[in-house]
């Protein structure tokens, strides 16, 4: 075989690869945070029928409202940008640098839990003079069945919270790794983000996924809203109901 035919079978079999990792991993998004609605077709209007009895929908009508879907290619991805690798339970995510407010220890504040809180949100955290939401990033994006084998406590667990945005949401995570520089075809793209809007793309080199922490928070904001969570600056929870 020659090394260039070899080579291509090489970069195919990494490519199959890449694609039975994530297909096994990303399968599926708790329903605590479901991908936005992809936008309602238009219809011809009809004629009044008589009133009838409905099903009240699971979520809130603001959140069933359909909202503009991600771009395929975001803003900063459109030129050489650079990104940092973070894992979680044998995952490896990447987020754009533009987009990361901040990495912090585990353990240099401690995160205070809310009444009421569902598992996948941890408590508030003291992050450059706010209290700030972190959340289980596992049991956000891996399938059911790898959620099942998370073990441990939060501090056995988790090395760093990794901040997104402007510091609005922390991510916790078992470790952080590399900064990387990426060119825009290094990623392969989506091009539909009707599910799973927050995963941006795959990076074949770095065996990740690519997240964008804007799609990401607001599907964070939604599951917090429909969870009834909500919480002060100062770090005392809101009114719930």
């Amino acid at each position: 075989m020659s090394k260039s035919l070899a080579k291509t079978q090489t970069l195919v079999d990494e490519r199959q690869a890449l694609d039975l990792y994530l297909e096994a991993l990303l399968r599926e998004v708790p329903d605590v945070v479901e991908d936005e609605p992809a936008p309602a077709p238009a219809v011809a209007a009809e004629p009044p029928r008589p009133a009838a009895v409905v099903t009240a929908p699971t979520a809130p009508a603001a959140a069933a409202a359909a909202v503009p879907q991600p771009a395929p290619v975001p803003e900063w991805g459109q030129r050489r940008f650079q990104a940092m690798l973070f894992r979680i339970a044998g995952l490896t995510l990447a987020v754009p640098l533009v987009e990361l407010s901040g990495v912090q220890e585990w353990s240099t504040s401690p995160v205070t839990p809310l009444p009421r809180h569902v598992d996948w949100f941890l408590g508030l955290v003291r992050y450059r003079g706010r209290s700030v939401p972190v959340v289980d990033t596992a049991l956000l994006v891996l399938p059911q069945d790898r959620r099942a084998l998370l073990s441990g406590t939060p501090d056995e667990r988790f090395t760093r919270i990794v901040f997104i945005g402007e510091g609005d949401w922390g991510l916790a995570c078992d470790a952080v790794a590399e900064v990387v520089t990426l060119e825009p075809d290094q990623v392969r793209w989506r091009t539909s983000r009707t599910t799973r809007g927050w995963l941006a793309g795959t990076v074949i080199e770095h065996m990740c996924a690519l997240i964008e922490p804007s799609a990401f928070a607001r599907l964070l904001a939604r599951g917090a809203a429909d969870a009834g969570l909500a919480w002060t600056d100062d770090g005392d929870s809101g009114d719930l109901p």
